[in-house]
């Protein structure tokens, strides 16, 4: 999916201000997830938004500022896989579709 300069960066200044805790209406999100559903770079950016807006700047010498670099999921204990009650399939349920196919 190509996307155009203005588009990339209207994106870009919704997903900063969904780090920074500030005010994005429901349309502005609409937006970036229709656009995160189909690009996974788009998708990364607005896991690390998230991430950063719930638990604040991990220190990048720890696991968690290694886990919030990378835009996975794992800073809260339930988001942890466990093999011994989890099946993994559903564990990737969530994910965009371009993870789902891979």
């Amino acid at each position: 999916m190509f996307l155009s300069n203005q588009t990339r960066l209207k994106i870009q200044e919704i997903i900063k201000r969904i780090s920074l805790d500030k005010e994005v209406s429901l349309n502005e999100r609409i937006f970036v997830e229709k656009h995160a559903k189909y690009s996974s770079t788009i998708w990364t950016w607005l896991k690390k938004a998230n991430s950063l807006r719930r638990y604040g700047k991990q220190d990048q010498e720890s696991i968690n500022g290694l886990i919030q670099s990378l835009g996975l999921d794992g800073l809260d204990s339930e988001n942890h896989f466990d093999p011994e009650n989890d099946d993994i399939a559903d564990w990737f349920s969530g994910s965009p579709d371009w993870v789902r196919r891979s």
